[in-house]
């Protein structure tokens, strides 16, 4: 049995591998009542009743055992604050700790996730997702050089995805839920439109990336607002003299409210006992988290406290600041070769930052007995470094030469060597697509 045909949910599916299958009920995307192919029976059979399945089924715990995963979103104010690659180090650090997890580049405008991974031409895409070329999230999700994570990538050089429509977005909500995973952790589009504050308060964890500058602080301060405004007007909708009391506060525009959130909810109170409660309760389950990162200076700690203070005051929204993670120009390195910080250089302060998050603020792993799985979970990390594939993106490049088009005035000229402009042609020709 090489390769086998199958249905889901009674649609016709490609030919998978035993592998590609035994990864697809892994992630929830084949059942026991799919069915497959049977050349011994000439029939279309349940997929749990054939024998080379069935342990894949007992592995996985079956349907009826099944878990909604623990979401994680990592989101930012502003790009450039190194969102995407915390969020591949968590994937990693996640696994490596035994946990089945999924990452899902989500940021639709610009996906990068897989370049941090090292996988810079992934076979699906979200835009198989979204095009029907592929029915569920689960057929799309990819296999990555770490034991334990996988990957659903957001759509590369596609036009039309930045703004998925209602239902499309629903659709990608429903099969987040129907993931099998631990964790599914989701690397959010930078900034504030619509569809990122949607994906963030679905998740159970909600993790704002922040750098020290003036502007990440300014930004991520907007976005922490403008996150629970939303969360506000939804849950308010019934009650429109609450939304009137907004609008004359002018709470959802941009930049500084007339009253600080606190009194906003005593003025909601006067005029509507119910959706005071309402109002209570929206405020009291968004629990965001936040981590600074790129600190260069003890002083900076600070800034994330300051920001922290601020919120509780201005907001009423109790931000949980999981600490900070130090500069270090070895994640530049790591993201040039494409490859996640915690991999590349576990030993750098920066890593060790991240670590303590992940182990400590995130989990909770603290104690005796914590301090003898860090130094396993720290070899087992060592070996997944070294075992790690090294990625040559100019292996397959165009050699530089005085027949390239560019010579005149390329400033990249070294005849003999791979050109470090023309590489992109094979990935722009083969990925590009237009939607």
């Amino acid at each position: 049995m090489t390769t086998l045909q199958i249905k889901v949910n009674g649609r016709p599916s490609q030919a998978l591998s035993l592998k590609e299958l035994h990864d697809r009920i892994k992630c929830g995307g084949v059942g026991q009542d799919d069915l497959v192919w049977s050349e011994e029976s000439d029939d279309w059979i349940a997929a749990g009743e054939i024998d080379e399945l069935k342990n894949f089924f007992y592995e996985n715990n079956g349907a009826s055992d099944f878990q909604e995963a623990r979401i994680y979103a990592v989101a930012s104010g502003k790009g450039g604050v190194g969102k995407s690659v915390l969020a591949a180090s968590l994937g990693v650090g996640l696994a490596a700790m035994g946990k089945e997890v999924i990452m899902i580049d989500a940021d639709l405008g610009g996906a990068n996730l897989h370049t941090c991974m090292g996988m810079p031409e992934p076979r699906y895409t979200l835009f198989d997702f979204y095009s029907l070329e592929k029915e569920t999230l689960a057929d799309i999700v990819l296999p990555t050089p770490v034991e334990n994570l996988r990957l659903i990538s957001g759509a590369c050089g596609t036009l039309g995805l930045a703004s998925p429509t209602y239902i499309q977005k629903q659709r990608f909500v429903q099969d987040i839920k129907k993931l099998h995973a631990d964790t599914i952790i989701l690397d959010l589009g930078a900034g504030s439109n619509v569809d990122i504050i949607d994906f963030f308060l679905l998740a159970d964890e909600k993790i704002l990336v922040v750098t020290p500058e003036p502007t990440s602080i300014y930004e991520a301060f907007g976005f922490i607002k403008v996150c629970l405004m939303h969360a506000l007007n939804l849950a308010l909708k019934d009650h429109p003299a609450v939304l009137a009391l907004f609008a004359k506060q002018e709470i959802n525009r941009p930049g500084k409210a007339q009253l600080p959130m606190s009194d906003l909810l005593q003025e909601t109170e006067k005029i509507d006992a119910a959706a005071a409660a309402i109002f209570r309760a929206t405020l009291n389950a968004f629990k965001p988290k936040m981590i600074l990162n790129m600190i260069r200076q003890q002083a900076q700690i600070k800034e994330g406290m300051a920001l922290q203070i601020a919120i509780m005051e201005l907001l009423a929204v109790n931000v949980d600041y999981l600490g900070y993670i130090s500069y270090d120009p070895k994640v530049s390195e790591a993201v040039m070769n494409t490859k996640p910080l915690l991999l590349y250089a576990p030993d750098t302060q920066a890593a060790q930052d991240l670590s303590a998050l992940i182990r400590v603020k995130l989990l909770g792993k603290k104690g005796f007995k914590e301090f003898f799985e860090k130094k396993k979970w720290q070899k087992q990390m060592r070996g997944a470094a070294r075992e790690y594939p090294k990625l040559d993106i100019l292996k397959d490049a165009p050699i530089c030469s005085i027949n390239c088009f560019y010579w005149d005035n390329c400033e990249y000229q070294q005849g003999g060597h791979p050109c470090r402009v023309r590489h992109l042609e094979p990935t722009l020709s083969d990925q590009t697509r237009f939607h």
